[in-house]
């Protein structure tokens, strides 16, 4: 035979199972789909179904691709948004020196590449997809996007803290633009040639990411297990938050009471807690069971990243901000005078 494999699909079918038939009002044409919403979304249609079955199709089916689309395509354009004054030749940040949420998303990173590379390799799509969609809207948009906002907005442009986010992005999003290209081939190529210094002319004449030989579980599971805290802080916030007790969780003082081993885990990573909470106060206390009480927070607020000190008011020079933002505003100072 003049072919190494035969893949065979299921018929494309109605919402409702049923075979699609002009005189039945129910037939979609992929024209149609490529007219109203374009090619893209018809090929993610096609990964993100099961084609080993019969395939349903539908306006209602295709309204959540066009969805799950614009989180693919928000995602690449919030990475790509903070990339801004980012040469990776001049300003790169090794991995040993990189903060280790960075090298969270990183490793985060290996592993959904060893996953999308598996669904690709196996002919499983819409595995592939479907990785893709919880790295996106989870690992990224609820967690990481979330955190590193203040650092990227609040330290100075060419600090270590705001490099490392940086650096993150970068491999990020050069890498998802490629595992995406097979599935978002126009949108993963837009934001290929909108990477920083890409010498590459298109992302479909790079090579494909290659899996790393053993993915950094210590650090993947530590993570979880502040992630799985994180959302006991987020519900006690806004209980908070409908009580009434706190405006914006910046307001918020955390303190936590857990057992000795946990407090002790949580004593170690202190120091990352107040931006994975995003608040501007943790207190960590050694009890019996874990307990999340919200208090407002000490000091008063700094006018410019909000975040709440007492020891705005401290600094002749810029008495309405925080000792951060002095440090950062004086870095800036320093950048512009050299």
């Amino acid at each position: 035979a003049p072919y190494k494999q035969v893949i065979t699909h299921g018929w494309v079918v109605d919402g409702e199972g049923k075979q699609m038939h002009k005189s039945a009002g129910n037939a979609i044409s992929p024209n149609e789909i490529v007219e109203k919403s374009g090619a893209e979304i018809v090929r993610l249609w096609a990964a993100a179904v099961d084609y080993t079955q019969d395939m349903r199709c539908s306006d209602e089916i295709l309204s959540r691709i066009v969805d799950a689309y614009r989180k693919f395509r928000n995602t690449l354009r919030y990475a790509l948004g903070n990339l801004d004054g980012f040469n990776p030749e001049t300003d790169s940040v090794s991995e040993n020196e990189m903060l280790e949420i960075d090298r969270w998303a990183l490793a985060s990173l290996d592993d959904l590449t060893a996953k999308v590379l598996k669904g690709y390799e196996s002919y499983d799509f819409q595995a592939a997809y479907h990785a893709l969609y919880q790295f996106c809207t989870v690992t990224l948009s609820a967690r990481y996007f979330d955190i590193i906002k203040d650092r990227l907005y609040i330290f100075a442009p060419k600090s270590l803290e705001r490099r490392s986010a940086q650096m993150a992005l970068y491999k990020i999003t050069e890498t998802l633009s490629r595992l995406m290209s097979p599935m978002l081939v126009f949108t993963s190529d837009e934001a290929w040639e909108n990477l920083p210094h890409q010498k590459l002319a298109s992302v479909h004449l790079a090579e494909f990411p290659k899996a790393v030989a053993e993915v950094d579980s210590t650090l993947l599971n530590n993570w979880e297990q502040i992630f799985s805290i994180r959302d006991e802080v987020l519900k006690a916030l806004e209980e908070a938050r409908i009580a009434k007790q706190i405006g914006s969780s910046l307001e918020a003082k955390v303190i936590l009471t857990a057992d000795k081993e946990t407090t002790m885990f949580l004593l170690d990573y202190y120091e990352n807690l107040r931006y994975t909470f995003i608040v501007s106060q943790v207190e960590v206390h050694e009890g019996e069971a874990m307990k999340v009480e919200i208090q407002k927070a000490d000091g008063e607020k700094c006018e410019r990243c909000w975040n709440y000190s007492t020891r705005v008011g401290e600094f002749e020079k810029y008495p309405t901000v925080c000792e951060r933002c002095f440090d950062a505003l004086n870095e800036i100072e320093k950048a512009a005078v050299a």
